[in-house]
Parts: structure tokens; C-alpha cells; sequence
């Protein structure tokens, strides 16, 4: 079935074959992605599939070990490259614990040169690169950067892209892979302007634009130049409305660049000729590529989200535990989705906000009832922030849903347009915590240290759904920032939720369970995996602990927490986050201010590292957060034996309240 591809083993590999086996090779590698990652692991499938035939003309044409450089952006097209450049055998284990990363990572190749999950950083490595060659006398070295039409809105790509127009004789191409989409369907005025070229009588107009560019170029010498200019004349023209047909290279030849295109993404034989052509152009180049998103995959489906992403298979899981024994109620996700709904029912000014996240955050929903209420901004989260604060100072009040992970890329706009005034905004902060397949690239465990350094700024994580729509609803309402922070995994099964009986008062905790023998006191996703280590600790050891829902880490309930530090013997953190900065910190400068005995706190949290991927059970696990690691070491702590084989048994289920 994969007789081309089973003997593809390296990138050297492709040179052996003719550009018309390249083409058949490219139909193996599809179908094999579409096999493994749709049939097993999950993953970003639908933009490697239609990065296809251009990542196997880039192997073809150029040399990645060592010599040419090539950045991806976002990094999840890449399940194509890591097919060619040696990884093929590996691909059953992508996104699986101890298995291939998702994204480009130097740790597993040498032509992974950087790891890229988040968007629209490529032309910043790569143009460095570019310039680096050049400085050094590396004439014969191309830097290259794959970046999509949903990645080129975002505000650093766009800084590089008027850095590199303005430079000259460097060899820096830029692929543009244009299949108008992001996650979802591509929004905003760029990709308005790409569709254009997408569907009308320009394409072809460009194409006798590139014929001509051609001829030029074969004829060498200052014909290059006289061809850049005679192009650029007929584009400027049309921009003035004297020719009849728009240009799409106008926005890229207004910049300083040599613009290529637009071509077929899906023709090796057309990609390998541009590369040829445009090797030769003394400047940067743009090399414009039509392509289809999912190519092969779900073509006929009219879901935009159909072609993104497939799920991991119930083989690759079905052997895990549950996170913790309440486990099993709605995706958080779904019930911040819920109380959307009903914040926005209730009152014409709420409105919500997301960054290229509809589907991710759930609020594609919202779109069809509120049309005119959500906003989509693009992969633009510096500017999500200050939209919002203009609207909360126009009269609405934002809700503006970024995951933790893209929220830290506007951390001076958090400080500047929300905390320095007050902007009474609600962040609610999705995939906060370890998010599992995705990785250290998308793991939200830096936000309250980025977010608490703030001043003005509330933080607070909900112990379960209802708590999560209690929080919406004070927060939206609180006339100071509000930043909820809820995990990528299910909440507690309702009828197995603690009774939610205090009301959300600014900077109180709730008091859930009291004992003599320690104190556990838990932020957010950690409060029920705290409840069982509470019932294990009492069930094995006789030992009664009070157990402290935080709800707040800033501001700490300083009056309710003190007395509590005081009186037990010791007193543990729990937190999904890291350990410096985070909710443990907070409480151990508390300590130190007060002069409590900081002696006998111990912080739970994730250590100095980055956490890889694995499913969300199992890297808890990897950082000792899961009930059992979390049982071990207070066991550890206080002296007690350590049954392994009870404490790695889930606690037994019960119906609270």
C-alpha cells in the first residue's frame, strides 16, 4: 500500500525519485496520516494534510540537515515532514506519553530547529537565520519559513514581514500556505483579501504575471529588476483602480518583497519549478500556495472544523483511570459554554471575545445565537485585550476567553489596558493546567504568576461546574478584573458535587472538611484530588485533615487562612500550576509577612521543567498531582508508611451532601 513510502527513510531519499513519483509519494504520506492519526492517536490533521506536497517539494529541492533552514508556523503542519525526515515508524505513537511530540521538537531531529506550537513566530526565526547566513558568508543557504494565511495575522509575523521587506540580497522565503483557515474558517481583513485570489479572474492574471517574471529571469542580468518593477507598476495601477483585475502580490511587493504566486499546493511538479525560479531573486520572496485544508480527509463536510483535528482513539485510553473518583461531569469547557448562555440571556451588554479559539473554547455555539455579540479577532490575543477594554469602556461588559497558554502573549496588555485602570473584564482562562496530548507548548500553568503580579487583577479557580457558573456570574458583575482559570478535562459528576451552600465573595475561601492533623489547602482543579487524599489519609492512617477549597489566589483570605496555618501541625499547597509564582508562593509570602511558621508549608506543584505530552492522567502522574502522588508525598512528609498499591487505587465514589 506504501511501496513509495517504505523507502523514505531520510530527506536524501526523495532525490532518487522523479518529480511524477513525488506526486504518487505525496498520496502515500496522505493516506498514511489519515490512517494513523484519524485511526489512533489524534491530532492537528487537517493542516499537515494539506501541507503535503509542499513539505515534500521543499525535502526535494533543498538540503535541511545542516545547510538550508526551515521553520514551521503553526508547527501542527508538520506530521508531513516528520514522516520524511525519519520518523515514519514512530508516527503511532504522536501525542502519546513518552511518544512524538505534535509539534516540531528539536529533541527528536535535526530538522526540528525550534518548537513551535503557538502561531505566527516563524518569520522572526527564520529571517534571524536569514541575516545570521548572511553575516557569516553563507551565500548558498536559504532560510525558509512555512506559515499559513490564519498565522500571518498575528502581530509578531507581521513585524518580522516589515523587518525582512526592507532588507536586500538575503535569501529568505517566505511559503505562504493560504488555505483560508486558521483553526476554523479564517476572519478579519487579510483573509478577506486572500479569498479574493481564491476563487476570481486574478488567480490566472497572476499566474500570466509569474510567466512573465519568468521570462525575465531566464534572461539574467538587470531583466530581474526591470521585471519586479514593470509587476509592480501593473499592481499599483490596479490598487488605483486603473486596470480592471486586483494584484495579490500587492500587499507583499508594497513591502519589499519578490511575491510568487498564487500556485497549486497540491502540484509538486509546479511547486518544485517556483522554487527553481524564485531561487534565483536576489531579495525575499513570498511564494503564494493555494491549498486545501484536510485535503483527502472530509472533503465533502461543510464543518470548517471537521478538516482541523481528529480524536485520539478509545484504544489508545480506554486502559487509564479517572483523573479522581468524582470525576465524569461535563467538559468544563461546555459548562463555561452554559453560563455564556445565560450571562448573555439575562443582559444585551455582555459580549465575548476569543482569538482564533471559536471551537476550541466552545463559543462557535454562542456565534449562532449571538452573532453580533461574539467576536472572533484572529490570532490576535495583545489586541483581544484591548478590544475588550474598549468595549467594557463603551458600556459592555467582555468576556474574553483565551486559553492560559495564548493569554501569556499579552501580558503587556494586561498590564497596560486592564490592571493600570481597572478594566472590569472577565478572563476566563481555558486549558489552565496540564492539558495533556498538546504538550508543553499548550500546557497553562504559568498564569497566575503572569497574572498575579498584576495589581488590581482578582484570580480564581472553580472546584467544580457549578462553582465555574458561580464565579461567571460574580465575576461579570465585580468591578474590578476577574481572571477564572478551569482545566481541559470533565468537572465532577454533579450528583457527586460538594454542597455549594457560601456564596463567591471577593477573596474568600470555603472550609470543606476539618481536622486536627494537617491542613490541605487546594486551588481550583486540585480540590477534589485533595478530597481523596483526605478520605485515604483518614480511611489508612486515622489521620483528619482540614481540606481548604482557595477559591481565590489573590486575594487570599488571609483572615480564614491564617488561623487555620497556625493551629495545624503542617500544611500542604496543591496546585496544577508551576511551583514559582503560583498559588503556593502566594501563600508562603502570606506566611513569611505574617510571620506564620513557613517552616511547615509544603508546596505541591508542578517543578522548574516543562511537562510533555502524554493523556491528561498521565502526566498529572509524571508531576505527582494525581491523588495518589498527591497521598504519597504527605505521607512522605509526615512519616507514614506507603501502601503502593492502596495509594494507587482510586478512592471509592461517594454521593456528598
Amino acid at each position: 500500500m506504501y511501496e513509495l513510502l517504505e523507502t523514505i527513510n531520510e530527506p536524501e531519499d526523495l532525490k532518487k525519485l522523479s518529480v511524477d513519483e513525488l506526486e504518487t509519494l505525496s498520496k502515500e504520506i496522505r493516506s498514511f496520516i489519515i490512517e494513523v492519526v484519524s485511526g489512533t492517536t489524534g491530532g492537528h490533521l487537517g493542516s499537515g494534510l494539506g501541507a503535503v506536497e509542499l513539505t515534500v517539494a521543499l525535502h526535494y529541492f533543498f538540503n535541511f540537515r545542516n545547510h538550508d533552514s526551515l521553520v514551521f508556523d503553526v508547527g501542527h503542519q508538520c506530521y508531513p515532514h516528520k514522516v520524511i525526515t525519519g520518523r515514519r515508524d514512530k508516527l503511532m505513537k504522536l501525542r502519546q506519553h513518552h511518544g512524538l511530540s505534535g509539534f516540531p521538537d528539536p529533541v527528536e531531529s535535526c530538522f526540528d530547529l525550534v518548537k513551535t506550537g503557538h502561531g505566527g513566530t516563524s518569520l522572526s526565526t527564520a529571517l534571524g537565520m536569514a541575516i545570521a547566513n548572511k553575516l557569516a558568508g553563507r551565500t548558498d543557504r536559504t532560510s525558509v519559513a512555512v506559515i499559513g494565511d490564519g498565522a500571518l495575522q498575528e502581530g509578531q509575523a507581521l513585524e518580522a514581514l516589515n523587518h525582512g521587506g526592507d532588507l536586500r540580497d538575503l535569501k529568505f522565503l517566505v511559503v505562504l500556505n493560504d488555505n483560508a483557515h486558521g483553526i476554523g474558517p479564517a476572519t478579519g481583513a487579510l483573509a478577506s483579501y486572500f479569498s479574493k485570489f481564491r476563487t476570481s479572474s486574478a488567480y490566472m492574471g497572476a499566474k500570466k504575471e509569474a510567466k512573465k517574471m519568468l521570462k525575465a529571469l531566464d534572461q539574467g542580468g538587470g531583466a530581474i529588476g526591470r521585471a519586479i518593477h514593470d509587476v509592480l507598476d501593473h499592481v499599483k495601477a490596479a490598487a488605483h483602480g486603473l486596470m480592471p483585475a486586483p494584484h495579490p502580490g500587492v500587499l507583499f511587493e508594497e513591502l519589499g518583497y519578490f511575491y510568487y504566486g498564487p500556485i497549486d499546493g497540491h502540484n509538486v511538479r509546479e511547486i518544485v519549478d517556483a522554487l527553481e525560479n524564485v531561487s534565483r531573486v536576489p531579495k525575499p520572496v513570498v511564494l503564494h500556495l493555494i491549498t486545501t485544508k484536510g485535503k483527502g480527509f472530509k472533503n465533502e463536510d461543510e464543518d470548517f472544523y471537521a478538516h482541523h483535528a481528529a480524536g485520539t482513539h478509545q484504544k489508545v485510553t480506554s486502559h487509564l483511570p479517572r483523573e479522581y473518583s468524582r470525576h465524569g461531569g461535563k467538559p468544563y469547557t461546555d459548562v463555561f459554554i452554559d453560563e455564556t448562555f445565560e450571562l448573555m440571556a439575562r443582559d444585551e451588554k455582555v459580549v465575548a471575545i476569543t482569538a482564533a479559539m471559536l471551537q476550541g473554547t466552545g463559543l462557535q455555539k454562542v456565534l449562532h445565537k449571538y452573532p453580533d455579540r461574539v467576536f472572533d479577532v484572529g490570532m490576535a490575543e495583545q489586541h483581544a485585550v484591548g478590544f475588550a477594554q474598549g468595549l467594557r469602556l463603551a458600556g459592555h461588559k467582555p468576556i474574553c476567553a483565551i486559553y492560559s497558554t495564548f493569554m501569556q502573549r499579552s501580558v503587556d496588555q494586561l498590564f497596560q489596558e486592564i490592571a493600570l485602570i481597572k478594566t472590569p473584564v472577565l478572563m476566563c482562562l481555558d486549558r489552565a493546567g496540564l492539558v495533556g496530548p498538546d504538550g508543553a507548548t499548550h500546557n497553562g500553568v504559568f498564569d497566575i504568576a503572569y497574572l498575579g503580579m498584576l495589581p488590581n487583577v482578582v484570580l480564581c479557580a472553580p472546584r467544580d461546574g457549578t462553582e465555574l457558573k458561580r464565579m461567571m456570574r460574580w465575576g461579570i458583575e465585580h468591578n474590578e478584573p476577574v481572571a477564572v482559570r478551569f482545566p481541559r478535562t470533565a468537572a465532577p459528576r454533579p450528583e457527586l458535587e460538594l454542597p455549594a451552600d457560601q456564596p463567591i465573595e471577593r477573596g474568600r475561601c470555603e472550609i470543606l472538611r476539618e481536622g486536627p492533623d494537617g491542613a490541605i489547602l487546594a486551588y481550583g482543579s486540585m480540590v477534589y484530588h485533595a478530597l481523596d487524599v483526605v478520605e485515604q489519609l483518614e480511611k489508612r492512617h486515622g489521620k483528619r485533615f482540614t481540606l481548604v477549597n482557595a477559591r481565590f489566589a489573590k486575594p487570599l483570605d488571609e483572615a480564614a487562612l491564617g488561623p487555620i496555618i497556625e493551629k495545624a501541625p503542617v500544611v500542604f499547597t496543591v496546585e496544577e500550576h508551576v511551583r514559582h509564582g503560583g498559588f503556593g508562593s502566594i501563600v508562603l509570602e502570606f506566611c513569611n509577612r505574617s510571620l506564620l511558621d513557613a517552616n511547615k508549608l509544603v508546596i505541591l506543584a508542578i517543578d522548574d521543567r516543562f511537562v510533555d505530552h502524554g493523556q491528561r492522567v498521565q502526566v498529572l502522574e509524571d508531576v505527582n498531582l494525581h491523588p495518589a502522588g498527591i497521598l504519597r508525598s504527605i505521607e512522605q512528609r509526615l512519616g507514614l508508611g506507603s501502601d503502593k498499591a492502596h495509594a494507587d487505587a482510586p478512592a471509592k465514589a461517594v454521593r456528598v451532601g
